[in-house]
């Protein structure tokens, strides 16, 4: 047999395997290992912190066409701040109004890539029934082995500012901040 085509014979020898673009890699999100956060200002002398216990979600990342997609749902009567009164005030009326609003979801439209990682996902938040665009920034993307079960897994630091008064979440402004600073520590499994 003879071949005619010397790159590929170099490839053969070398050991490198010729195949079609990589695909993209779908990521279910780990609830256990998943934790939106925010911090916001309360009376101009301190910052109020809380999180969301319970989310759920999944990422599709194509490095090689520099694509994705983003669609992450937080049960928004997870909210707790450490604090069981607090925990009803902020999960009540002037607040997060569980009750009528049980969701936050963020879908993004559009990845960006740099170096073949995720830098930040363009896309829209809905809190309290309103949509408004919300770019996150992703910080030290980073994929390994699940060292126990040895599945693929990736993670990553996540960061947003938005206005609450965007979302109609208007009580106790200016005395509570309308700034909000979202940090969203995230962990997915690679789906088979």
């Amino acid at each position: 047999m003879k071949i005619k085509n010397k790159t590929l014979l170099a490839a053969l020898l070398m050991g490198v395997s010729v195949t079609a673009a990589a695909a993209p890699e779908t990521f279910t999100l780990d609830p256990t290992h998943t934790f939106p956060s925010f911090e916001i200002g309360h009376q101009g002398i301190s910052v109020m912190r809380g999180k969301f216990n319970r989310s759920q979600g999944r990422a599709m990342f194509d490095a090689e066409l520099q694509q994705g997609a983003i669609d992450v749902r937080v049960d928004a009567s997870s909210g707790d701040t450490g604090h069981e009164g607090l925990n009803k005030k902020l999960l009540g009326l002037n607040f997060f109004r569980t009750a009528q609003f049980p969701e936050i979801v963020f879908q993004s439209s559009q990845v960006e890539f740099k170096d073949g990682k995720p830098v930040a996902a363009v896309g829209n938040l809905t809190l309290l029934g309103v949509t408004k665009p919300v770019t996150l920034e992703i910080r030290d993307y980073a994929c390994t082995l699940q060292f126990l079960t040895r599945r693929p897994m990736c993670g990553a630091d996540v960061h947003a500012v938005i206005k609450r008064s965007d979302f109609g979440m208007n009580y106790g402004i200016p005395l509570i901040g309308d700034e909000v600073k979202l940090a969203i520590e995230v962990e997915g499994f690679k789906d088979n």
